[in-house]
């Protein structure tokens, strides 16, 4: 009977280990990827200088940073959104042009970023619903009677293309390296920087866990679909050196838009860097003069 029960507690042990590691590989994996994907840096903020002042944004149950510059102008309100991993800070530069021309300007922090509430980011889900809700404040204060101008890079672009689609007081709408969709860029991503083929079972098990973690649909965040519904005029914006967001990504958004539109390449920008590039302002400033902004 010995050996027996000892081939016995063998297997049971074997059985154990299959089933800790199958459990390892089917959650563990997919939850520790998962976090790459709603996981954010939070960079460090500065206190604002004139003409900017700091101020709360509501967006749902979260509170978020923003700055505003004031205008008596005759022009549109302008709302500048950055990108993954980055901060209001980085566009003060941008919004101060855009103050001088004569636009109210509001840059914003989105959820989990800069000095705004939140943990998990969404590449654009609840992102919207922030873009949305900033829009909302404005009108409310009686900053929106001449209608919007919305300016956002990378995950901001798509942001701000998405809630373009809701919104009928936006002009126009200013995107630099949008995604086409949350599953096309975590593919492409994927691709880029690990090699994973798309069949890869990994890539849709860690989508599904951001999606219960975060709370959203990620087949709701689709810049070509939204970009088919936006009636306002948009430039599209693709970075020279960007691997990130190529040509082909770019041009899925821009050939969806059926209204007026442009797309321009900053040659020699890296990821997010259009801003720097020669040519930049010529472009956004002639693109708002042309349709009376």
């Amino acid at each position: 009977m010995r050996p027996l029960l000892t081939t016995n507690r063998h297997r049971r042990r074997l059985l154990a280990r299959v089933l800790l590691y199958g459990t390892a590989l089917l959650v563990g994996l997919p939850l520790a990827t998962s976090q790459m994907l709603v996981g954010t840096v939070r960079l460090g903020t500065l206190e604002p200088w004139p003409p900017w002042r700091e101020i709360s944004v509501p967006s749902g149950d979260l509170k978020l940073r923003a700055w505003v510059a004031e205008s008596d102008g005759e022009r549109a309100t302008a709302v500048v959104v950055h990108g993954l991993g980055d901060s209001l800070d980085s566009y003060v530069d941008v919004g101060g042009v855009l103050s001088q021309r004569g636009h109210a300007v509001l840059l914003l922090d989105l959820r989990a970023h800069g000095g705004s509430d939140g943990r998990l980011t969404t590449l654009g889900g609840h992102e919207r619903d922030d873009v949305r809700a900033a829009l909302r404040f404005l009108r409310e204060r009686g900053w929106g009677k001449r209608g919007f101008v919305l300016l956002g890079t990378s995950m901001g672009a798509v942001s701000v293309i998405r809630a373009a689609a809701e919104e009928t007081d936006v002009r126009a709408v200013v995107a630099e390296a949008p995604y086409d969709s949350f599953r096309g860029t975590v593919l492409h991503h994927a691709r880029l920087y690990y090699g994973l083929a798309e069949w890869f079972p990994l890539i849709p098990a860690a989508i599904r866990v951001a999606e219960w973690r975060a709370g959203f649909d990620a087949d709701d965040v689709d810049a070509v679909a939204a970009a088919r519904e936006v009636t306002a005029p948009l430039l599209l914006i693709r970075d020279g050196e960007d691997l990130r967001m190529p040509d082909a990504v770019v041009r899925r958004v821009y050939d969806a838009h059926r209204g007026p539109k442009r797309l321009w390449v900053a040659e020699g920008a890296p990821h997010s860097g259009a801003s720097q590039a020669r040519g930049y302002w010529e472009t956004v400033l002639g693109f708002l003069e042309q349709h009376g902004l």
